[in-house]
């Protein structure tokens, strides 16, 4: 898991992965397996925020996690970086 994530997966987070918790994507509690396919590296900070804050997260594939926020917002995070998948805001029409 640290070889494959190399820091924490929360968006823009550079900790390294060898100082992080190992999360379970999906809760131990609900069924979620204790492998390398359900477990990511998140620095405590993030991991609380996760499990305290209303952030939600899947893994798209191994290494590549969806995001999202508890205020709609949505970002990719995988080995390359973080890119923001909000939509940006639509301006109503003019009358």
């Amino acid at each position: 898991v640290e070889l494959r994530d190399r820091t924490c997966v929360f968006p823009w987070c550079q900790r390294p992965a060898r100082g992080c918790d190992k999360d379970h994507i999906i809760r131990w509690e609900d069924g979620g397996p204790t492998s390398s396919g359900n477990l990511a590296c998140l620095c405590r900070k993030h991991h609380r925020l996760k499990t305290h804050g209303g952030w939600t997260y899947a893994m798209v594939t191994p290494g590549s996690y969806l995001w999202h926020s508890p205020h709609g917002q949505t970002w990719h995070r995988d080995r390359t970086g973080t890119t923001d998948l909000t939509p940006p805001p639509v301006e109503p029409p003019e009358r």
